[in-house]
Formats: structure tokens, C-alpha cells, sequence
């Protein structure tokens, strides 16, 4: 999943309709991998061509950070083609993620994030708080066009937003995790709002 986030802004840019095949295969699967963990594998496994699923996809560690990269991707491919197909035929697996997300997106205590390999695994990372607070916003815009409800993902984005400003400042810029004055962040998860849902 990290991998296809990481491309995403170019499928955007290039041709959105790339985007949403690949997120197909991997929207399938994560019916099998997720229903009973509310949140997103990371693989469909390791033995390609076959999607037999990693064990490791599976662990709990960067549950958020997984299931940000594909709801921001997801909700970047409806914007970008009108098409909601993929949530309509999903409803249920979003919502699920949706949830997942507005119970751990303001403070996601210890979970590893791509910037783990560097910083190993701090307590509420700033940056990826700010990746699971943005994908809110986007999928509460979905519920509506679907004639579902989505004000309880409306309403807590901005005040989450509001939240992680105050927790998240550091003596210049934003900490690497809340609390962490004298540390920073270059915070590029913002790059997402910009280029998938204000263009």
C-alpha cells in the first residue's frame, strides 16, 4: 500500500483512471485481510502473482498508516473521475476504516510509519496524525454524494486539525511528535491536501 501512495500523485496527475485499477485487487482483498481487524493490510503478499497475504501485512504497527495511504488514494481517485463505484461497492469496509481512523487519528500512540526507519517508533508521530486527519475530510464529502450520512467524519476533521496545531507546535515549525519542543517535522502529509482534494 505505501508503495502505491507514494505513486499516487502522479496517477492523479497523469491519468486517475490507472489509480483506481490498481486500487482494485488490493480493494478486493482487503475484504478477506481486514474485516475483522476495522483497519487496512499493507500487501497482498509476497508470493506474486498469487494474492496470498503476508502475515506480516496483518500486524498492528502501521495499521494507520496503511489505512490512511489507501483512503487518501481512494478518495483522490473519486475526485479526480466522479467515479464512486469503489466506495459505493464498499461501504462498509470505509466505513470500517473510517471509523478506525476518527478513533486513532488525532493521537496514534506507538505505530510504526514509513519514517520508522529513521525515527524509529515514537509515541504520536505529528506527521502521521496528519495523514489520518485529512482522509476525514475527503470521505465525509463521499457519504453525502452517496446520499449516506457522513457529518460525524465533517465534523471531526476541522476540529482535529484545530487540536493537532496546538499539540503539534514546536519551538520552530511542528514537532516530530507531540510534546517534543525542541524537535521538527518537515509535516509532508500537508502535500496531500493540496494536490489530491483542493485542485
Amino acid at each position: 500500500m505505501e508503495e502505491i501512495y507514494a505513486s499516487s500523485s502522479f496517477w492523479i496527475y497523469e491519468n486517475p483512471e490507472i489509480l483506481r485499477l490498481v486500487l482494485l485487487p488490493n480493494t478486493r482483498w482487503q475484504r478477506l485481510a481486514s474485516t475483522s481487524t476495522g483497519y487496512i493490510a499493507g500487501d497482498l503478499g509476497d508470493t506474486y502473482p498469487k494474492t496470498s497475504g503476508s502475515s506480516s501485512s496483518l500486524l498492528r504497527p502501521k495499521a494507520l498508516e496503511f489505512s490512511g495511504d489507501m483512503m487518501i488514494a481512494t478518495a483522490a481517485v473519486i475526485k479526480a473521475t466522479g467515479n464512486t463505484a469503489i466506495i459505493s461497492e464498499n461501504a462498509d469496509l470505509s466505513e470500517n476504516w473510517c471509523e478506525y481512523l476518527k478513533l486513532n487519528a488525532l493521537y496514534p500512540r506507538q505505530q510504526t510509519t514509513t519514517d520508522g526507519v529513521m525515527t524509529g517508533v515514537p509515541s504520536n508521530n505529528t506527521n502521521l496524525a496528519l495523514k489520518e486527519i485529512i482522509p476525514l475530510k475527503a470521505y465525509a464529502n463521499i457519504p453525502s454524494n452517496l446520499g449516506q450520512d457522513g457529518p460525524a467524519y465533517s465534523n471531526a476533521a476541522p476540529n482535529y486539525a484545530f487540536q493537532w496545531q496546538s499539540v503539534a507546535e514546536a519551538s520552530v515549525g511542528f514537532a516530530a511528535s507531540y510534546g517534543e519542543s525542541g524537535s521538527w517535522s518537515m509535516c509532508y502529509n500537508l502535500f496531500v491536501d493540496k494536490w489530491s482534494f483542493k485542485r
